[in-house]
């Protein structure tokens, strides 16, 4: 795949673990990234936080607690029932934007920062709710690269965004 002529790349949803050969190919390229579902399972696999700390382009994690113990097993085991040391832990030592999905979203960056996202609803503990944010945070990173915003400030953007969005469905619909 010729990747130059991407700004960003959002990997994951709808994968499958047959696509294996794409996630090393996208590690070593110089072109932001986000990973979600299979694109975090395959990563988990290939041992996340040396596999990331080689990355100069910007990374951005989306797991959910159970894709996060494949990807981190040693913090998770060390923070449970702390997500916000959890998701620091973890940016820190993969040197990636770290999105830990929950109740209160966690956002941890490599600097040590944590962000949370007080606002969200059970509405979004369904599967495909993940894909949404994978999308629309893909498509905010596209364009706040180009414009050169914070990875960061994009990143908690669209936790928000999408949190606020389900929040507004669940108010019509279960």
């Amino acid at each position: 795949i010729d990747l130059s002529k991407y700004q960003t790349i959002a990997c994951g949803p709808g994968l499958t673990a047959e696509a294996r050969s794409i996630i090393p190919q996208l590690l070593d390229s110089e072109i932001p990234l986000l990973l979600d579902a299979d694109g975090l399972n395959i990563l988990s696999s290939l041992g996340a936080a040396s596999t990331l700390q080689k990355r100069s382009a910007p990374t951005v994690l989306t797991p959910h607690w159970g894709e996060f113990k494949r990807l981190f097993p040693e913090i998770a085991e060390a923070h449970t029932g702390d997500s916000i040391a959890a998701v620091q832990a973890a940016a820190q030592a993969s040197g990636a934007i770290v999105l830990l999905k929950g109740a209160r979203t966690a956002i941890g960056s490599p600097q040590g920062q944590v962000w949370l996202n007080p606002d969200s609803t059970p509405a979004l503990a369904r599967g495909g709710s993940g894909d949404v944010l994978t999308g629309l945070m893909g498509g905010l990173l596209a364009q706040g690269i180009m414009r050169k915003t914070g990875i960061e400030a994009i990143v908690y953007s669209a936790a928000w965004w999408h949190a606020e969005a389900g929040i507004w469905a669940a108010k019509d619909r279960t």
